[in-house]
């Protein structure tokens, strides 16, 4: 019988996963996958594949371009500033809708994930409930990506630049506004560098070149690792009123495509009867504590009111920090579709400076971190199992933006 989270056999999953470099369609994804179903065989638990159709076309040319026109659009705006036309509010419009759109960009992208010509796989295990009545489904993904830009250089240019687009937009709207009016404060050359700002922000996030130089022990081998071992340990020990799935979701850095196709393949099934869904990114801090996404996108979406309130009160049985983190446009993780799907889904992310680049080694994981995670996740799983409450009907997603704490960093996929 399994009865405790092992951190150091959590831990030598993540030292085997770091020594491939899993970029999607390289050999280090397919060296992955096949380690996964080897420990699938070990632990008891059969691992299926179910592969699926990706395309990456929109996370490198739809993406780009929209940073490209939101940078001629400025451009544009710029000179119409300078030159003293009250047609900046023609550009100043333009900028305001094409920023709202950048913000939508990640539904837009669910249209396309599941149509291409390249091909990977979701791994999926079922621990089935003694008289299960509802499902769980744990998921992290275990492919991997460097790229050119540090992460956090790479945030604050998605968040600089889209703010400060913002205020440009806005500010062209009612400068042009005063100058039909015959108030006129056009022409300044300080304001016109200033509004030189968002295209040379925009530039930089399209020369943000993507590769597979990055051992994602971090992102995301410590996820699946926590996920292998709760599975482990539940293959002896399963909750009575859940089935337990175990999806390790492939070319989450590629735009989430994995758990998108999933998730259109099996939301009509799973909408049947009670169903959550916990997603393991990078679920501890470099300090060891756990962190919860509470929020994401702008405006902002809520994940699970009841998930994230059953981790808070696990974390305070346990003695130890979780916080809140609200993850704006930039940022994405697998468990964001299933939210707006109107799913009961949330997500343990932290952040780093070191994902997706050479640094994002063995070494940085904290072991402690580990270990809580781990134990933490199988607690969830026990209130949830012992919580009458969640077998009839699912409480929704938080009403209100800052239920969860602080803010996180945010990244791209992460």
């Amino acid at each position: 019988m399994h009865e405790h989270f092992d951190a150091q056999r959590a831990f030598g999953h993540i030292a085997e996963l770091s020594d491939m470099r899993r970029l999607a369609g390289t050999q280090g994804e397919a060296g992955a996958q096949d380690y996964i179903r080897g420990i699938g065989r070990d632990i008891g638990l059969e691992i299926e594949s179910e592969e699926f159709a990706y395309n990456e076309l929109p996370l490198k040319l739809a993406l780009p371009a929209m940073c490209l026109i939101i940078g001629a659009i400025s451009v544009m705006g710029s000179l119409a500033y300078f030159w003293g036309t009250s047609l900046v509010i023609i550009p100043g419009v333009a900028l305001l809708a094409v920023v709202y759109l950048g913000f939508k960009w990640s539904s837009t992208f669910e249209k396309f994930a599941s149509k291409g010509s390249k091909h990977s796989c979701n791994l999926i295990g079922r621990i089935p409930g003694a008289e299960a009545r509802g499902e769980v489904l744990l998921s992290a993904h275990y492919d991997s990506k460097s790229q050119l830009m540090p992460v956090i250089l790479r945030a604050s240019f998605f968040i600089l630049g889209f703010a400060v687009a913002i205020m440009f937009g806005i500010t062209l709207v009612v400068v042009g506004i005063l100058a039909a009016a015959g108030h006129d404060y056009l022409g300044s050359h300080a304001g016109f560098y200033v509004s030189l700002v968002p295209p040379a922000l925009m530039l930089g996030l399209v020369l943000n070149v993507t590769g597979n130089r990055s051992p994602g022990a971090l992102d995301d081998a410590s996820g699946v690792a926590v996920i292998l071992e709760v599975a482990r340990v539940l293959a002896d020990m399963p909750p009575r009123n859940y089935d337990v799935v175990i999806a390790a979701f492939g070319c989450e850095e590629v735009g989430l495509c994995g758990s998108i196709s999933y998730l259109l393949a099996h939301q009509e099934e799973l909408r049947r009867r009670p169903f959550f869904m916990i997603n393991f990114d990078m679920p501890f801090s470099s300090s060891g504590n756990l962190m919860l996404n509470t929020g994401f996108e702008f405006p902002p979406v809520r994940t699970s009111r009841k998930l994230n309130e059953i981790t808070r009160k696990v974390g305070k049985a346990m003695g130890v920090k979780v916080s809140g983190g609200y993850l704006p446009v930039g940022a994405g993780a697998d468990h964001m579709p299933w939210v707006k799907y109107g799913f009961e889904a949330t997500g343990l992310i932290s952040a780093s400076a070191n994902i997706h680049s050479s640094r994002d080694s063995l070494e940085k994981v904290n072991r402690e971190g580990l270990r809580r995670a781990g134990e933490a996740t199988l607690a969830i799983l026990k209130e949830l199992d012992q919580d009458a409450s969640c077998w009839s009907k699912n409480p929704g997603p938080e009403s209100s933006v800052g239920a969860g704490g602080g803010t996180d960093t945010p990244g791209d996929t992460a």
